[in-house]
């Protein structure tokens, strides 16, 4: 399964659309006025993270299970032959080796990360600094991870809610929360079209006072290939439970900073028993800020 957010929290892929912040902020049409009003307040805010410029480093850890027990080999290649640009094209080495593998494992893996925006251009850096507890090899590229790939998980937002889009998504706001004991507004996010990986959709918890992105909670049936998700429960014969979680609980200079992207493919058997297939955490930690410059002028 993909999260595609360019989502491959298969985790949460993004883009930003081109020309976004040289766009006026209007009232979306057909919504009651408060809704308008929380819907303007967070384009408000997105536009001044997208206007952003950043330079920031942390520390990303990652913490991946999986659990293929339950997979026959047959579907086990199915799943990963789906992510071979060319179907007909055999299997990477890689790729069979795991198939023939512990069908259970767990790794870890801890980053240097850094974010670097200027003048419009986006520059992202991961470096490996550990796997499974042990100092990586420098250089050594990134792991593939089994099950859940991410990406830009800061600029989340700017995906649910740009102005640009906003013919493909329909908005609800189910009412006030809170979260990391801050008041906040529950926005519903809904994409007109369905099976189209790259509009994603949720709940996102904005906070009252400014509406900057407190929390995300994915719809993984707006995740790419959620079809097989489906599959594999019908061959379980148990009820897909999947979610996804992204929480912002950093705040500098008025923008937030994701603390923890989570993703779990669970299924419940007819029993209530809750067997997890994979799981994959990342926490953000160790934030150093170089620069978090923002812009607070819009078109009227």
């Amino acid at each position: 399964m993909s999260r595609t957010r360019a989502l491959s929290l298969s985790g949460l892929l993004l883009f930003v659309l081109a020309g976004f912040a040289g766009q006026d902020v209007q009232t979306p049409d057909n919504t009651s006025p408060a809704l308008a009003s929380v819907i303007i307040s967070a384009r408000k805010y997105c536009v001044k993270l997208e206007r952003a410029a950043l330079d920031f480093v942390c520390m990303e850890e990652v913490e991946e299970k999986l659990d293929l027990s339950r997979d026959d080999r047959e579907s086990l290649e199915r799943t990963a032959r789906a992510k071979v640009k060319d179907p007909g094209a055999p299997l990477p080495l890689r790729s069979r080796l795991e198939i023939r593998r512990n069908p259970r494992r767990k790794n870890t893996y801890l980053y240097d990360y850094q974010f670097v925006r200027r003048d419009g251009k986006t520059e992202e850096k991961r470096v490996l600094l550990e796997r499974n507890g042990k100092k990586a090899p420098s250089p050594d590229p990134p792991p593939r991870l089994g099950a859940f790939s991410y990406s830009d998980v800061l600029l989340a937002p700017i995906r649910l809610l740009d102005e640009s889009t906003q013919a493909f998504y329909s908005y609800r706001l189910l009412g006030p929360d809170s979260v990391f004991g801050t008041d906040a507004w529950i926005l519903e996010v809904v994409p007109r079209a369905k099976g189209v990986a790259r509009y994603l959709g949720g709940r996102i918890w904005l906070r009252r006072d400014d509406s900057s992105v407190l929390r995300i909670e994915w719809d993984p049936a707006t995740f790419g290939h959620y079809e097989e998700i489906i599959a594999r429960a019908e061959s379980y014969k148990a009820m897909p439970e999947v979610r996804s979680v992204t929480d912002f609980g950093f705040e500098k200079n008025g923008l937030r900073f994701p603390s923890s992207d989570l993703t779990e493919e669970a299924y419940r058997d007819a029993d209530g028993k809750l067997f997890v297939r994979a799981r994959t955490q990342i926490t953000y930690k160790d934030y150093k800020f170089f620069s978090v410059e923002t812009s607070s002028t819009f078109k009227k």
